[in-house]
């Protein structure tokens, strides 16, 4: 009786040791998936994983208002899409290549409209006596910040309004295609893994994928 309790207790150990192993992302597009949804819940866990990337570095221990980081987060990953294109792996299955197709708002723009407004700002404000580098740096953040938000919208409400079109077509059940959205820029990436010792892999994420990731956003220094 007690070495059937004792299997019973062993069975019920491997049970939970099996489970808790399953929590394990054991696929290169597990992964891709994971860092992407991380981006855009802004999920830290996740995205702890990449602050070697400068662009997610700075996007997670940015100083300034809250509120306002918040906002420029928001709007910079609302318009954020992506779909799995291909997974590919090598005969030994130590390295892979996910094909990705990422598609967001358009913000190529926004780095030059902001320094104009920085420079108009700074212009007028110059001789007042009244800007501190503390004050003159919460403002640059939230011109910029203002920036990324207007394009984000724009690119919402024509995300709304093709949606609509399609609702009044009778074709509303049909994905919007994100080629039918104005301000949307959509490009391909290939991301390449390595597989590490905890039977999953590790995603390497270069600066040129993050801009892109970005839409094509520069973050001023």
């Amino acid at each position: 009786m007690k070495k059937k309790w004792i299997a019973a207790i062993t069975a019920l150990i491997m049970t939970v040791a099996l489970a808790g192993c399953s929590l394990t992302l054991t696929e290169p597009e597990e992964i891709v998936n994971d860092f992407f949804q991380g981006l855009k819940t802004k999920n830290e866990d996740t995205l702890i994983l990449y602050t070697k990337n400068e662009d997610i570095n700075m996007l997670l221990h940015s100083k300034g208002d809250e509120e306002v980081l918040d906002q420029l987060y928001q709007s910079l990953f609302e318009n954020l899409s992506y779909k799995i294109l291909s997974v590919k792996k090598n005969k030994e299955e130590t390295k892979a290549s996910v094909e990705v197709e990422v598609s967001n708002a358009d913000f190529s723009k926004v780095l030059k409209k902001y320094q104009d407004k920085a420079y108009s700002y700074m212009q007028a404000n110059l001789y007042s006596g009244n800007m501190s580098k503390k004050k003159l740096n919460a403002k640059c953040l939230e011109l910029f910040a203002e920036q990324v938000e207007k394009v984000s919208d724009k690119v919402t409400k024509a995300r709304e309004k093709a949606a609509e079109t399609k609702e009044e077509a009778g074709t509303e059940t049909k994905e919007t295609e994100t080629s039918e959205i104005d301000g949307i820029q959509t490009e391909t990436i290939t991301i390449s893994l390595t597989k590490n010792d905890n039977y999953s892999w590790d995603m390497e994420l270069t600066e040129e994928m993050m801009e892109i990731i970005m839409g094509g956003l520069i973050i001023p220094l």
